[in-house]
């Protein structure tokens, strides 16, 4: 063991210590004292307020969480602010239905429902209304969602498809990530945190105005040192990001609203990679470190018309430009939408939706043998409508239909139509139901459609391919990758009494033509010729090539239960339980091969965070988790503790010390679907977080 990692290891063990000492010497003080602090709003949201918390991202409009007919759960900003978590992905562990893993330093494997990876396909994921969806590899690069937790507002997650609001990709799911009004962040906010690992990270922000006019500025950096791989020996997943950005917010007399959000970014992401040859050793481990940079502009205008009608126009701008290995991307992204919402009688309230959405890139191949593009250069556009009538059939009774209708030319039909139906009854002020039927599509990426890359290399003589020369197989995009579908129905109870809230969801989902990769007929290289038909072709080949072209030959269905508790159990105590079963129940490959992707999620999840208002200026955050064993990528399973103890000696003062990922030792938590980088495992970490207001 090296000196560092004994020196972590201490260090951890004196956190920990820390922590629990505090437990023992200060619980009995807040059971004594039965005090909360003055500011204490902010530690916990009571049951009350957390139903009667509006949300936005189930209809696209304002409407209580305790009446939404879908599987919704919000963070709050307390939820952010006592998890100790310093990334999205981290706080998203705590929503029952999602599947979190971290790749490496940096990266993270990210669903809903199953079917996580690198890339996960199936969720699609706003801020502020913006889509971050990677048109280039179908899903989301969370290393650059690098935002500042602290102008977080909340965010909400809706499970299952929402394709009849936001459109292809809403699959399995929708985050949208929603930051505060720059109204409710005028002052100024430094913070400072400094882990045992090396981890690095400062922000700095600063707002004024008042209600008609206010806007905010910030600026935050990251820097964070390698883990280790399976080995022990250090990586390469460092990681730097800077970035700096603002919003202002304008309110008018007559009820009309103005937002504007922007950033820019610049950063260094660092991997240990797989590197193929076709010479000895065939296969390399090396450190790498890509650039990536991008910037976005958004506007949204929102105006309240008569009887209760609204109507808003957004619009977007994003560049991003991520120089990797093999390639080099930059894309600019252009997106508009249009949405009216009216009421029509005393039951029905209709909204309806316009939206375009163009994407332009530019790809420069730096390795032509490693990866290859049939169009260095293309244009991705989306054009989309959708209506939806929210009837209140009685006092208790609530039915939503609705459809959403795209054209796109990424897809292989000239129309696509994502319908739902939804309904909620309340049987009395205890007990409600709701249940949905839903139909969403994803569509192909264009890495599916254009592009064709080695995933593997077989020596010589290997038992698996036995062949004189080196054998390759190779991914590739040959036209066949049309549309993914699902037809998903939801099921749901929530009960809420006294200090208690029982919220439970079940799916069953169906989907069709699911993204493949199956290993065809072995050819010969340089020549072309088919093995099968000529054999002896080999001795005179530089490789054989075994093409695993990408289409659509996976039917599969799922199922799962979700459940989520919370409850007060004193004044200055509360918890917040869930746990997630899930289970894919049939799949068929129709070619009768083994697919190229290995995409994997557990069966079991649990999660029990535990908030403590020990004195006026003093709280403890317990965070449990546990995540079951990815079979197919042979990833055990494991159980993790974070703990936060944080001391406020003023109401612009906070100092808060965090151990992270504690008890599970240093483990990997998911293996990349795109076998292009080395296990990486993630270690225990605590670190010292200083905040301060003025």
């Amino acid at each position: 063991m090296s000196i560092s990692s004994v020196v972590l290891d201490k260090a951890g063990r004196r956190l920990v210590v820390i922590l629990v000492s505090a437990i023992l010497t200060a619980a009995p003080v807040a059971a004594a004292s039965g005090q909360v602090s003055d500011s204490s709003h902010l530690a916990y949201m009571s049951l009350e307020d957390l139903l009667s918390m509006e949300i936005t991202t189930l209809s696209r409009k304002a409407e209580d969480l305790a009446d939404a007919p879908a599987a919704v759960h919000v963070i709050s900003q307390s939820d952010i602010q006592r998890s100790g978590a310093r990334t999205i992905p981290d706080l998203l562990r705590m929503v029952p239905g999602m599947q979190i893993a971290q790749i490496d330093g940096n990266k993270w494997a990210v669903t809903a429902r199953g079917t996580n990876g690198q890339f996960a396909n199936k969720l699609l994921v706003l801020m502020d209304g913006r889509n971050v969806y990677s048109q280039l590899a179908g899903g989301v690069f969370w290393n650059e969602q690098d935002t500042d937790l602290a102008n977080i507002e909340r965010i909400e997650v809706v499970r299952g498809p929402g394709a009849t609001m936001w459109g292809a990709n809403a699959v399995n799911g929708v985050v949208n990530i929603i930051t505060k009004n720059a109204a409710d962040t005028v002052g100024g906010d430094v913070s400072l945190l400094g882990s045992d690992r090396g981890t690095m990270e400062g922000t700095f922000r600063y707002g004024d105005g008042d209600e008609e006019f206010a806007y905010r500025l910030f600026a935050k950096f990251t820097s964070q040192d390698p883990n280790v791989d399976v080995l022990g020996a250090e990586a390469a997943d460092s990681f730097e990001m800077a970035r700096i950005g603002g919003r202002a917010d304008w309110s008018f007399d007559d009820g009309d609203t103005i937002v504007f959000t922007a950033d820019a970014y610049i950063g260094d992401v660092g991997e240990t990679r797989i590197v193929r040859t076709l010479t000895p050793p065939f296969r390399t481990i090396e450190g790498q470190v890509y650039d990536t940079q991008g910037a976005h502009a958004l506007a949204r205008w929102s105006s309240e018309l008569e009887n209760g009608a609204n109507l808003q126009l957004q619009g977007y701008l994003t560049y991003s430009d991520r120089s990797f290995k093999t390639i080099n991307e930059e894309r600019i992204t252009l997106e508009l939408e249009l949405q009216q919402s009216m009421s029509m009688g005393e039951r029905h309230n209709l909204m309806w939706g316009l939206g375009y959405r163009n994407s332009w890139d530019e790809m420069t191949l730096t390795d032509p043998f490693v990866a290859q593009v049939d169009d260095p250069s293309e244009e991705y556009r989306l054009i989309s409508a959708f209506v939806q009538d929210d009837i209140a059939v009685s006092e208790n009774l609530r039915v939503i239909v609705g459809t959403k209708i795209e054209n796109s030319n990424y897809s292989t039909r000239d129309i696509d139509i994502e319908p739902s139906a939804r309904f909620s009854y309340r049987l009395n002020d205890t007990h409600s139901l709701w249940a949905a039927a839903s139909r969403a599509i994803r569509l192909p990426s264009r890495g599916e459609q254009d592009f064709s890359f080695i995933n593997e290399i077989i020596p010589p003589g290997d038992p698996s391919f036995p062949l004189p020369v080196p054998a390759v197989v190779t991914a590739s995009s040959v036209g066949n990758m049309g549309v993914e579908e699902v037809v998903a129905i939801e099921f749901g109870y929530r009960f809420r009494s006294g200090n208690l809230l029982v919220d439970v969801a079940t799916f069953w989902n169906d989907y069709d033509h699911l993204r493949s990769a199956n290993i065809g007929v072995p050819v010969c290289q340089p020549s072309g010729q088919l093995l099968p038909l000529d054999p002896t072709c080999v001795f005179t080949s530089t490789y054989v090539e075994l093409p695993a072209p990408i289409q659509n030959a996976i039917f599969s269905e799922t199922a799962g239960v979700e459940v989520s508790l919370s409850t007060q159990v004193t004044d200055w105590w509360s918890l917040h339980g869930s746990y997630t079963y899930f289970d894919e129940i049939d799949f068929e490959n129709v070619l009768g091969l083994s697919t190229v992707f290995l995409e994997d999620s557990p069966k079991n999840q649990f999660s029990l965070r535990s908030n403590m208002d020990i004195s006026e200026d003093l709280r403890l955050d317990l965070w449990l988790r546990h995540a079951g064993e990815y079979a197919v990528l042979g990833i055990d399973e494991y159980t993790a503790i974070d703990i936060r103890l944080a001391w406020a000696p003023s109401e612009s003062l906070e100092v808060s010390a965090v151990g992270r990922n504690l008890g599970a030792g240093t483990h990997p938590e998911f293996i990349s679907e795109l076998n292009d980088l080395t296990p990486i495992q993630i270690e225990p970490e605590g670190y010292l977080e200083l905040r301060w207001g003025f």
